[in-house]
């Protein structure tokens, strides 16, 4: 066997070694190619043999190497090390690498690598990287064995979380329209007893659609439940457009919370051309997260945060004059 982007586990079960696999696979889905591969091999008694694809890159290979020591949701105890050759455009280009977690790490964010030249490094996931005392002679792996492969594809793990992933987005999207559904109901039977409760139910409603259709960013990734969204928003803001023609309002805070009927559907329009436009010029999907992944997320966020609003605030001011 070729050792380069080879990994080595002592200890720990092979079905945990798979799921840790499989956890890290769907965990990185976005940076991974489709036809990725991943052999995984028993090499004797509580020893495993994972052989990576040339094609997974060195800061890649090191995060794999971190979370297969780390992985959420697994308590094993392991000793791990990889083989790998350095690709990057730093001065680790080209040599051999001993990729490894200290046995002293306390911060769980890095791994240390160790040359062909016995020369000691801490990589940290921040991309620094600093060389250490700790020393640690480099030496290619001779004393294992295998018993029996078993060939991981990243395509089967990504098209498995794809399913997961739907079937959950369709769960939230039927619980969460049926709670606005009744939630609307019960408003609409104080429109008859108390409208400044009927009032303040519509803010809620109003602003819980638009907290969900702002944070569940994978749901609008599917064109049909962003269709259903903006169905279900323009059904809303129809019915705010509605109650205005025969509401008296006695402040302009009870105007602006029927007015904010409108925000749901606001942000959805705003949402799908931003995310194309997002799409477009980084070839990944914009993630709606705290905090932020990256500046451009974060950029994209506020645009959904503060756009609609402004909008609404436009509407409000036109209608009043």
């Amino acid at each position: 066997m070729i050792i380069d982007n080879l990994i080595i586990i002592k200890g720990g079960v092979y079905n945990d070694i798979k799921k840790a696999l499989g956890q890290w696979i769907r965990l990185y889905r976005k940076d991974l190619k489709d036809d990725l591969t991943f052999e995984l091999y028993k090499g004797g008694q509580n020893n495993h043999v994972i052989k990576v694809d040339d094609r997974l890159g060195n800061e890649l290979f090191f995060f794999l190497i971190n979370y297969l020591r780390y992985p959420e949701g697994i308590e094993y105890k392991i000793k791990i090390e990889g083989y790998t050759t350095g690709r990057n455009d730093n001065f680790l280009k080209n040599k051999k690498l001993l990729v490894y977690v200290s046995s002293t790490d306390e911060e769980y964010d890095n791994v240390f690598v160790t040359t062909s030249e016995n020369k000691n490094y801490k990589y940290d996931f921040g991309g620094k990287i600093t060389e250490v005392k700790e020393k640690r002679n480099y030496k290619q792996p001779s004393d294992f064995t295998l018993e029996r492969s078993e060939i991981l594809n990243a395509s089967e793990y990504l098209q498995k979380s794809e399913k997961v992933s739907f079937k959950k987005i369709e769960k939230r999207f039927k619980i969460n329209s049926f709670i606005g559904l009744v939630l609307l109901l019960i408003a609409h039977v104080f429109y008859f007893v108390d409208i400044d409760i009927f009032i303040i139910f519509i803010f809620f409603i109003e602003m819980g659609l638009w907290t969900w259709f702002f944070s569940d960013y994978k749901m609008l990734q599917s064109d049909r439940h962003y269709i259903y969204c903006l169905l279900i928003s323009i059904a809303f803001g129809g019915y705010g457009l509605f109650l205005k023609q025969f509401i008296t309002f006695d402040n302009e805070l009870a105007f602006l919370a029927v007015m904010g009927t409108l925000l749901p559907f606001l942000l959805l329009l705003i949402q799908k051309p931003t995310r194309l436009i997002y799409k477009s010029i980084y070839n990944t999907e914009p993630v709606v997260d705290k905090p932020a992944p990256t500046i451009d997320d974060a950029v994209y966020s506020l645009i959904l945060l503060f756009v609609p609003m402004v909008l609404v605030f436009v509407i409000m001011l036109k209608l009043l004059k």
